[in-house]
C-alpha cells in the first residue's frame, strides 16, 4: 500500500488543476496509508476498534528546522484551508476534514512504526511536494473551525483498517479506480459514476509551435516531423475514456498521464482535435486531478442538495465506515 501512496502523490504533483470553476481547487490532492497489523495492534487499545483521539500534531519546518505544534483543532483547520477553496458548504468541509484527520492518524501510525528520518520526530513538514499543506490564515478560518469542530477525530476504515482517503478536484462525472490509475486494486477506490461532476469539462488550447516546445522539451528521443494532425493520437483509453496510452508522431508511446503532465492538462482523461485552418491542438479535459476518490466539486453539489458529509464520504468511497476516537 506505500506503493499507492507514492504513485498517488506523484500522479497529485503531474497533473496540475486549473482553477476553472472557482468551487475546491486542492494543493495536494490524495494520501494512502494502510498500516501493519502489529503497529495497529500497538497503537490502538485491544478492547476496541478505535483509535484514541490525537490531541497535538507536531510539523517539522524544512526552512528553519524548527517543530511546531498543533492542537488537532488548529492542524484540521489549517489543512481543510490548504486543501479547499472556502466557498464550500459546510457539510463538504466537515468531509474534508475527516478525511485530513484520517490522513494524520496514518501518518502517525506510520511514524510509530517506520520514523522517517527527515521528519525528527514529527508527523508530516512543511514540504507540501509530499505532505499536506496547511493554510494558518484565511477569511474563512472561523467558518472551518466551527465546521472541524463537529467532526474532530472522526476517521474512515474499511474491514476495521484505516483507509487512503485520495480526493480529487472533481472526477468528470465518473472517478477512477487505484486499480486503473496505479495498477493496484483497493476495494473501497472504484470508479463510481458521479453525475454532480458531469458539467466539469476544460478546454484547453495550443498551437503547433507550442506543442512542439513543450513535448520536445521532456525527452530528447522525442520528434515531431509529420504532419501535426499526427503528433497526437490517443491509441488506449478505459472504458471511461481515461487515457492510458499515447503514440506521439507515430512513433512514440507514452502514458496520457505524462502527455497531461507535460502539457498542464487538468486530468488523463481528454480528447484532442487538431485544426489545420487554425493551426491549434484543442483537448477537451473531463475532470481535475487524479480523478480517484472523493470528488470535491461533486460532493460540493451533494452537500447544496442536502446530504450530510457522512452521505458524500459514503458516496465516493465504497463499504467505508465512519468511526469516533474513543
Amino acid at each position: 500500500m506505500k506503493n499507492v501512496l507514492r504513485g498517488l502523490i506523484f500522479v497529485t504533483i503531474a497533473l496540475v488543476a486549473f482553477p476553472i470553476i472557482t468551487v475546491l481547487i486542492s494543493e495536494g490532492s490524495a494520501y494512502f496509508f494502510q498500516a501493519d497489523e502489529e503497529t495497529v495492534e500497538a497503537f490502538a487499545d485491544s478492547s476496541t476498534s478505535a483509535y484514541p483521539l490525537i490531541e497535538e500534531v507536531y510539523v517539522y519546518d524544512i526552512t528553519t528546522e524548527t517543530v511546531t505544534t498543533l492542537s488537532i483543532e488548529d492542524y484540521l483547520t489549517y489543512s481543510v484551508l490548504g486543501t479547499l477553496q472556502m466557498d464550500a458548504e459546510p457539510e463538504l468541509i466537515k468531509a474534508q476534514a475527516v478525511l485530513m484527520y484520517t490522513y494524520i492518524l496514518g501518518r502517525r501510525i506510520e511514524e510509530e512504526s517506520n520514523p522517517t528520518e527527515e521528519l525528527r520526530g514529527c508527523d508530516i513538514s512543511t514540504d507540501i511536494n509530499k505532505y499536506v499543506r496547511l493554510v494558518c490564515e484565511s477569511d474563512y478560518i472561523e467558518k472551518v473551525r466551527r465546521a472541524v469542530g463537529d467532526v474532530a477525530g472522526e476517521y474512515i476504515t474499511y474491514n476495521g483498517s484505516i483507509i487512503a482517503p485520495a480526493y480529487c478536484v472533481s472526477n468528470g462525472g465518473v472517478s477512477e479506480s487505484a486499480l486503473t490509475v496505479l495498477c493496484e486494486d483497493v476495494p473501497y477506490l472504484q470508479s463510481v459514476v458521479s453525475n454532480y461532476d458531469s458539467d466539469y469539462i476544460t478546454e484547453i488550447s495550443y498551437t503547433s509551435d507550442e506543442i512542439f516546445a513543450r513535448i520536445t522539451t521532456q525527452d530528447e528521443s522525442i520528434t515531431l516531423l509529420g504532419n501535426p494532425s499526427d503528433w497526437i493520437v490517443i491509441t488506449v483509453t478505459t472504458d471511461t475514456g481515461y487515457a492510458t496510452e499515447i503514440t506521439l508522431d507515430k512513433n512514440t508511446t507514452v502514458t496520457g498521464r505524462q502527455l497531461a503532465s507535460w502539457l498542464n492538462l487538468p486530468s488523463a482523461r481528454f480528447t484532442v482535435s487538431y485544426s489545420e485552418e487554425f493551426d491549434r491542438f484543442t483537448f477537451s479535459v473531463s475532470g481535475s486531478g487524479h480523478l480517484v476518490g472523493l470528488s470535491q466539486y461533486g460532493g460540493n453539489k451533494m452537500a447544496e442538495e442536502g446530504y450530510s458529509y457522512s452521505d458524500i464520504i459514503s458516496f465516493y468511497f465504497t463499504g467505508v465506515e465512519i468511526v469516533s476516537p474513543k
